[in-house]
């Protein structure tokens, strides 16, 4: 679905328009134009309010959250993270010395009590779609988690990493729409929605926090190539982006229908199914006595691939019957079929 012929035409006409600044080094936020095309697309599509002046770009959400543990260290020690969460986030703010605070989750999301009982100042969460159990977090809930921002004096991480994806359900307001005290920091990135060896991810950061990455980090030097992200900004400027975006949008629909009726037909009241509200993973419960990893070899006897879940826990997990992750963005859609019906087999 990669738009090759856009992309090499837009490459091509930044190393003709761009040449003489191919040899210079670059803004230390990322390309202006870049930047300026992000804002426009995250205020059309997420109702993120924001300037061009408080993007910066990453070279992936990794690389975007270690600085940002950076700006907040001086004043933040310990962070929440939902419990389970995904791991490269947790794994980002531990190696740079923070203490984590597993605060557990329920269909709303995350525990706003036990947040509060954690002390933390900041905190992590994926409300879009929750990483990796699905839930999308209600407005409700998202007011709450505000109010806990403003009391606390701290910040909120919103981690939007695939929420170009819903299928179920109106969309929600982004938190950092719905955000009037500049306690959000709102994290991005084209790896799912465009192609993830590209390494572009984007930081939109409150001012309080603008001012701390002016006066501390912007002799950090740029590490997203010049001539990738001129080229994304003028897909993005010429409307290629947009119906790239749109196309994967159906394309991905189909595929996740065609995956829940596969699972109804093959696997029906055998299983139960969480997360099937957007993104591009469902997480499924097989009612068997299989283990976690009994599930995984049992699947790949059947050359499926599946995935497990203990890895994002922060705690002990729990002993209930495990969750396994089904990604299915890459497989076509007798793909898809073919590997329930292999599901079946393996854990029937």
């Amino acid at each position: 679905l990669f738009p090759l012929n856009e992309w090499k035409k837009r490459y091509n006409e930044s190393l003709q328009t761009y040449r003489e600044s191919l040899f210079t080094y670059q803004e230390s936020q990322g390309e202006e134009s870049l930047r300026k095309e992000i804002a426009t697309y995250l205020y059309q599509s997420r109702g993120v309010v924001c300037s061009k002046h408080q993007i910066i770009i990453g070279a992936g959400t990794q690389q975007s959250l270690s600085l940002l543990a950076q700006m907040l260290k001086p004043s933040i020690r310990d962070i929440a993270f939902e419990n389970p969460c995904y791991d490269g986030a947790s794994f980002v703010f531990k190696q740079h010395g923070f203490s984590l605070k597993p605060v557990s989750l329920n269909n709303k999301g995350i525990n706003i009590q036990e947040l509060y009982d954690s002390l933390a100042r900041a905190v992590y969460v994926t409300p879009s779609h929750q990483f990796p159990y699905g839930m999308i977090m209600p407005v409700s809930r998202r007011i709450e988690l505000l109010k806990w921002a403003n009391d606390r004096n701290g910040f909120i991480i919103e981690d939007d990493y695939d929420g170009e994806f819903r299928y179920k359900g109106s969309p929600i307001p982004s938190l950092q729409s719905l955000d009037t005290k500049g306690r959000v920091i709102y994290t991005g990135t084209f790896s799912k929605s465009f192609m993830p060896s590209l390494r572009i991810s984007y930081l939109v950061l409150p001012e309080v926090l603008l001012k701390e990455y002016h006066e501390h980090f912007s002799l950090y030097e740029q590490a997203v190539p010049t001539l990738h992200q001129r080229t994304l900004g003028l897909m993005m400027k010429n409307g290629e982006w947009s119906k790239h975006l749109r196309r994967v949008r159906t394309v991905y629909q189909l595929k996740h229908v065609t995956l829940l009726a596969a699972l109804q037909k093959e696997l029906n009241e055998n299983i139960t199914i969480s997360g099937e509200s957007a993104g591009l993973h469902i997480l499924v419960r097989a009612h068997n006595d299989m283990t976690e990893q009994q599930l995984i070899n049992a699947a790949r006897k059947q050359d499926v691939s599946v995935y497990g879940t203990s890895r994002y826990w922060l705690t002990e997990v729990p002993k209930q019957k495990p969750h396994v992750l089904l990604g299915f963005g890459s497989l076509g859609r007798e793909e898809i079929e073919e590997g329930i019906k292999r599901l079946k087999k393996a854990w029937l």
